[in-house]
């Protein structure tokens, strides 16, 4: 996606068919979430281009149900739905589209009937599985959302989205420990995400083991120098371990290594950077 591309496509939808539709394929393909430009223009194309589409007719009728159910338009939702039952009455992907109907008006029971049903027919479908996760983490059934993922990891493993789902899932449920686990999943799968491993090493430190998100934080800081999150951590962790040691000079020289590559970081950025370095001078001042 070029700077600007989106904004261009935006502006010239409503000059025609053809701008339209390449709007809604540009978000289809980089999963861009405005359902109100979609149902917007996909409503257009679908009243008064319909044939014109030919078979992509249906992949816009589609899109048009999925923003209609977000933004509450009930008119839309109900209409794309009815025709993709028609067209596809034996349907997997329509089947799942009835569940996200029942999910847009509330009743969640007979969502999770229909998703059930579908992945008992057809246990690979993972987009289903996903949709039952989301549905829970939705309603705030954190638990239950906690359960559909280590169900859904039973068999498929190597998904790391998930895996990070399941972190976030137990972050929120205050289980920090297990949230590890799913992490070191996640560093193993991708040993040079900074991301990966930044979260890691500060799980380790929430749970106390200082020594291991040091060398964490260490490597996030070989990776990449000029990460401030990595900084920060380091200097962190390098503080609590000097505090519960306070008689080892190789802590506290650390500390104070740790302390001036941050004051260094932020010399001549502006306000917020004089305001970091004054924290600094609080939190661990340099030695002499």
């Amino acid at each position: 996606m070029e700077p600007g591309e989106y904004e261009g496509l935006v502006a010239k939808a409503g000059q025609g068919f053809a701008a339209a539709t390449e709007l809604l394929l540009f978000m289809r393909v980089h999963k861009v979430h405005q359902p109100e430009l979609a149902l917007l223009h996909g409503g257009e194309l679908l009243s008064k281009s319909a044939r014109k589409l030919g078979d992509e007719k249906w992949i816009v009728m589609e899109q048009v149900f999925f923003a209609a159910c977000i933004v509450g338009h009930e008119e839309w939702r109900d209409y794309c739905l009815k025709q993709l039952v028609r067209q596809w009455p034996n349907s997997h992907r329509v089947e799942r589209l009835k569940g996200i109907f029942h999910e847009s008006k509330g009743d969640y029971t007979e969502a999770k009937n229909i998703y059930a049903k579908i992945v008992n027919d057809k246990p690979e479908d993972t987009i289903t599985r996903k949709r039952l996760i989301a549905m829970h983490k939705q309603r705030g059934k954190i638990s239950e959302a906690i359960e559909a993922v280590n169900s859904y990891l039973e068999t498929f493993s190597t998904d790391v989205d998930v895996w990070h789902e399941l972190a976030e899932l137990y972050i929120e449920a205050g289980s920090l420990t297990r949230a590890m686990f799913c992490f070191e999943e996640l560093v193993l799968s991708n040993p040079r995400s900074m991301y990966h491993i930044l979260t890691y090493a500060e799980l380790l430190y929430s749970t106390g083991d200082y020594e291991l998100s040091r060398k964490y934080f260490s490597l996030a800081c070989y990776l990449d120098g000029d990460s401030l999150r990595a900084l920060w951590g380091l200097l962190a962790v390098n503080m609590a371990m000097a505090e519960k040691d306070k008689t080892n000079e190789k802590l506290v020289q650390l500390t104070s290594i740790g302390n001036e590559r941050l004051r260094n970081a932020y010399k001549g950025v502006g306000p917020h950077g004089a305001v970091a370095i004054a924290m600094l001078k609080d939190v661990a001042a340099p030695s002499a």
